[in-house]
Parts: structure tokens; sequence; C-alpha cells
């Protein structure tokens, strides 16, 4: 009940920029001690800034990351449904270059029950996640980016464009018809678009949070995508300008259907 009631309080502050204890309980149902406690112990893990009266993510803005922890705890039906759907594409034998976000990590968690690939990343996250597998992994070195545990710099660039790859999934920070695809880092920009490159098809993953936001800097524009897996949340008046683009825009629905996610892998193995 409380695991459940905090990761609420997340998704609550993943789309307001504050929010107060006595909106909080209104919302959750629970008393003010209550509320105050968990913001307490979210804060003491360092996934939410407590405030005089209230909670915030941090600073809102196009350069505001919100922090790791945090992306990996809300929309996690999204990000699940996004990553059985993405998983539907990939074909034995195929080299993968899986991003850094919540939503890539996802798909690794499917990816493991898969055998004869192989997936190159600058996630710790994901090499962690893959290293018990049958998957061939390939982490890229270089300077550690210690918010996002990503890998980064001169030689994280060198070693990824020294490889081609059959599929690049993408995570965004923003998707805009107009702005294209954007992030919050310089440094994990710089390594997408050396994946984007050297890819045949590039897919991103984003749920329907990403789609008409602009982050901090450009990734591509919309055009150098082939495929966008979002979901049934998605604004469908967006989802009609980025297939008018040319866009290939699957939109999934999402469901609460945990055994799912267990037999997606071991069910579509090529």
């Amino acid at each position: 009940m409380r695991a459940a009631r905090q990761e609420r309080i997340l998704q609550i502050l993943s789309e307001r920029s504050f929010i107060t204890v006595e909106e909080l309980a209104q919302l959750t149902g629970a008393s003010l001690p209550t509320i105050r406690r968990d913001l307490q112990a979210l804060a003491e893990e360092g996934l939410i800034v407590r405030t005089r009266g209230g909670a915030s993510l941090g600073t809102p803005g196009v350069g505001h990351e919100i922090p790791y922890l945090t992306r990996a705890r809300v929309r996690l039906p999204e990000k699940r449904a996004i990553a059985r759907a993405a998983l539907d594409l990939v074909r034995e034998g195929e080299v993968l270059a899986l991003d850094v976000g919540s939503t890539t990590i996802e798909l690794a968690r499917l990816l493991r029950l898969r055998r004869n690939l192989t997936v190159f990343t600058a996630s710790l996250h994901i090499a962690q996640l893959l290293a018990n597998s049958e998957v061939s992994v390939f982490l890229l070195g270089g300077q550690l980016r210690k918010k996002e545990l990503s890998v980064v710099g001169p030689l994280a660039l060198r070693m990824a464009a020294q490889f081609y790859y059959d599929r690049f999934f993408m995570g965004v920070a923003g998707l805009d018809p107009e702005a294209g695809c954007t992030d919050f880092s310089l440094d994990d920009v710089e390594v997408k678009k050396v994946f984007l490159e050297r890819s045949r098809e590039v897919i991103v993953l984003a749920d329907h949070s990403k789609l008409g936001h602009i982050s901090f800097t450009a990734i591509c524009p919309v055009q150098r995508v082939h495929r966008v897996i979002t979901d049934a949340g998605a604004d469908p008046i967006l989802v009609a300008r980025l297939r008018e683009l040319g866009v290939d825009v699957h939109v999934v629905p999402v469901t609460e259907d945990r055994e799912a996610d267990r037999r997606a892998a071991p069910a579509r193995r090529s």
C-alpha cells in the first residue's frame, strides 16, 4: 500500500511542477501525516525535492532533467506496453543499439530471454540487466555520467562509430513535430547521434508525456526517425501530425497485465 501510494505521488509530481501536502492527501486519500512521511522518504531517496508545505521534482524548464530513479518509477504500464511492442521488431541475429533511458530499460528486461542477439549500449543499467542473459553485450567505454549512469565522451563516441547496427531504440525527453527529437544532456545526445547515423532503422520509444514536449538540446528532426512507439494516452493531433511528416507511429494500448511482460519474450523468439 505504501509503495503504491508513493508511486502515485511520483506520477503526480511528474505532471506538475509543485504540489502541496494537502493536495496530495486529497488526491491519494491518505492522511496529512502519512503524506508527510511519504514525502520525507522519497526525499531521502533523492527522488523529490521537499519544500515548505509540499514537494517538487526540481526546477521546471527545458533544461531540467528528472532524476533517473524517479523516471523509472512513473508510467510503468505505458513503458512496459511500449517495450513489448518494440520487442516484436527484434529478429534473431540482429545487432541492436539500446539508448540510455527508463523505457529502453524495460525493453532490455524483455530481451534477457532472447538468444543470438548483440546489444551495444552506453547505459550501465542496461548492461547490468543483460549481464546474466545469453545476449552478447558491448558497453561503450568512456567517462561515467553519474546522474544517469551512462557512458559519454570521445572514447564512447569512437567506439560507437566503429560498428553498424540493425536497429537503434532511442529514448528522448521530448518529441515535437516541429522541434524534432530533443533531450537533456549534450553528452548523451552526442552518443545518440552516432548510433542514429550508423543504424539501419531508428525507433523512438516515447510515452505520451514526451509528445509535444521540447527539451534542452536537439537530437534530430522527426523525419530522421523511421518509427515511433508510444501509448494510447498520446494526443491524436500530434500523432496525426507526425504521420503527415512521414513517421510511422505505432500507438499501443496499455494494460496492467504483469503476466504479459513475463510471457512476451519467450513467446516471441524467432
